[in-house]
């Protein structure tokens, strides 16, 4: 009995350092400074569109996004998550009009650059927020009447050049260097320049994105 009551003593000490060893090694490795990698999709709008005095709500559009990103500790739980994203935003319009159908698709590309704060919730989930700056590249524009081409525009004139908005979502670890990662993002700043009567069209959307840290 006495000899019993030795072993299960050893294992439950072994249990409890052994526990308390890992979670040390967790603690310490979410203490280290990490860069990664990041790349998924993006469901994106515009929000309304302006014409004749009525408001016309835009479609989402699915464009790609790819690109870096830090996870620098602060302490106490927090991380500075800085990131260098190439994104595709954009939006899709469709409206029937006296038996008339017009489509209008846009592909917008920017540089963004997030500058986010996280706290670790858990050693896995990870909840951040913070502003964000986008720098545009590129845009392609196609108008459709009755299905038939009518429109195409590559101009960059009339959009803004950089755009203000911010970020907020969760970050979740499957493995020390996989991560998964859900966001809501929006301009603060229209998306085209102040010499253009469309006050309301806002890039706005959802992001779902896959990392690998280093």
């Amino acid at each position: 009995m006495k000899k019993l009551f030795i072993i299960t003593l050893g294992l439950t000490v072994s249990s409890f350092a052994f526990k308390a060893n890992a979670q040390t090694s967790q603690s310490a490795a979410n203490d280290q400074m990490k860069f990664g990698i990041r790349a998924g999709a993006n469901l994106m709008n515009m929000g309304k569109f302006q014409f004749a005095d009525k408001d016309y709500a835009t479609d989402s559009k699915v464009g790609f996004q790819a690109g870096v990103y830090g996870d620098l500790p602060l302490g106490g739980g927090f991380a500075f998550l800085p990131e260098v994203m190439f994104i595709q935003k954009g939006a899709k319009l469709s409206e029937s009009v006296a038996g008339n159908t017009a489509d209008f698709d846009t592909k917008v590309s920017y540089i963004d650059v997030p500058v986010l704060v996280g706290y670790k919730a858990t050693p896995e989930l990870t909840i951040f927020a913070g502003p964000q700056v986008s720098f545009l590249l590129s845009q392609k524009s196609t108008g459709l009447v009755n299905d038939n081409a009518q429109t195409e525009s590559t101009d960059t004139k009339n959009f803004s050049k950089s755009l203000a908005g911010a970020a907020v979502g969760l970050g979740y670890s499957i493995t020390p260097n996989i991560n998964v990662n859900a966001r809501y993002m929006m301009d603060f700043q229209k998306a085209l320049k102040d010499d253009v009567n469309q006050d309301k069209i806002k890039n706005k959307g959802f992001a779902l994105s896959l990392g690998y840290s280093f």
